[in-house]
């Protein structure tokens, strides 16, 4: 069995594939490299052979980068896909943004194309990794409540907009700010530092694109409508996220505060991907009772994506230890601490999860926790507070 990490870069123009061959001639041992000078070459490629990650120009004639990753994500969902190019105008890179895991600026340094190919050819499964990055890696969009998109178009459609304004409305919907973070975590998309919450990522960004992502929404999530149940699930999962988002905010220190909000934000990131199975979308749903050699769990399929996507470290660390219980240092309570312990004081509110329990013996242990403590916060009724807002919020 061959236990290298197959790679396939497609560029229309030849020079630039024979610079990639040179620049990476070194990971020969590590990588089987194949190369293509067309998108049509680059399917033949794959149907013939699997690949672990496809490396495309954006740029190319009759088939340009994002209609080949479109091609790969529906026929090739396994394979992670990188975007390689020197041009950004913003149409083409609304859709590209859609059809990419990662993006990359042209000319790259051969140190950078490295780093984000060996990223993607780690699975963050250990018992389902091919399983969960097929149904990750298919994913383009995630469902969005017809009421959200609603916001989302009459804030950010407007002739003047606020920042804040921008940045309240957007992360309250759990889809479109992970894309803005997978977005705003690329130097293809002007990224200078790590971004980790809604308005650093709008900061990024530049609102004239988030505008324009909004606009092309029909790329983003679908305007039909779900069923009762489907909108049903979909309500219940954002209204825990955004009270624990919320309480968690409260909770953390300040330095962590933009990972632990992210995090609790995009706790159950999961399971939009099986609603979106659910309405027939790029992906099958997921059997949330599954574990072990059953089948891949939520979570799994989440952390996936979230890692596909490119999303700091501490959220995608703190999403997957989400349901695992955590003895924090007395010195202070880490991120991934901090969303576990404001999940289970929510828990106990009308923002609680149905599916999952309560644990009140590690939740009071949380409560001692000398980060809590030194607040005189009645973080109890502080969940019940979150909760209220959330309900609030989920009825406007």
């Amino acid at each position: 069995m061959n236990s290298k990490a197959r790679i396939l870069f497609v560029d229309d123009e030849p020079r630039i594939l024979d610079g990639l061959r040179r620049s990476l001639r070194g990971k020969r041992d590590a990588w089987d490299m194949a190369f293509a000078t067309s998108g049509a070459q680059a399917l033949e490629l794959l149907a013939e052979l699997p690949y672990d990650v496809v490396v495309s120009d954006m740029r190319m004639p009759r088939m340009d980068g994002a209609e080949l990753l479109t091609h790969v994500s529906d026929r090739h969902p396994e394979v992670a896909r990188i975007v390689l190019s020197g041009h950004t105008e913003q149409e083409a890179a609304i859709r590209v943004a859609v059809a990419g895991h990662r993006f990359l600026t042209k000319p790259s340094d051969a140190g950078s194309v490295v780093a984000v190919i060996e990223q993607l050819t780690h699975r963050t499964s250990a018992s389902h990794g091919a399983v969960v990055r097929g149904i990750a890696g298919a994913v383009r969009s995630l469902p969005t409540l017809p009421v959200h998109v609603g916001r989302l178009t009459a804030v950010l459609g407007a002739a003047e907009v606020e920042l804040a304004d921008a940045a309240s409305v957007v992360s309250c919907d759990i889809g479109f700010t992970a894309k803005l973070l997978q977005l705003s975590n690329s130097v293809f998309f002007g990224a200078r530092a790590r971004v980790t919450s809604a308005e650093s990522a709008i900061n990024a960004l530049g609102l004239p694109t988030v505008q324009a992502l909004v606009g092309a929404g029909h790329l983003l999530w679908s305007s039909e409508r779900w069923g009762p149940a489907v909108e049903r699930d979909l309500d219940v999962v954002w209204r825990h996220a955004v009270a624990t988002a919320r309480l968690a905010g409260q909770m953390a220190s300040p330095a962590n505060r933009p990972y632990v909000q992210a995090a609790a934000l995009l706790q159950d990131f999961g399971q939009l991907v099986s609603l979106a199975g659910a309405r027939g979308a790029q992906c099958p749903p997921v059997d949330p009772a599954a574990t072990g050699a059953a089948g891949p769990t939520h979570r799994e399929v989440g952390v996936e994506l979230l890692h596909l996507w490119g999303l700091p470290h501490p959220i995608v660390a703190a999403v997957a230890a989400r349901d695992l219980p955590h003895r924090a240092p007395s010195s202070g309570l880490g991120v991934a601490a901090v969303v576990r312990a404001a999940h289970l004081l929510i828990q106990g509110t009308e923002a609680r999860d149905p599916r999952l329990g309560t644990h009140d013996d590690e939740l009071a242990e949380y409560l001692t926790h000398p980060q809590l403590t030194a607040s005189p916060t009645d973080w109890q009724r502080a969940a019940e507070e979150a909760s209220e807002q959330a309900g609030q919020a989920s009825a406007r």
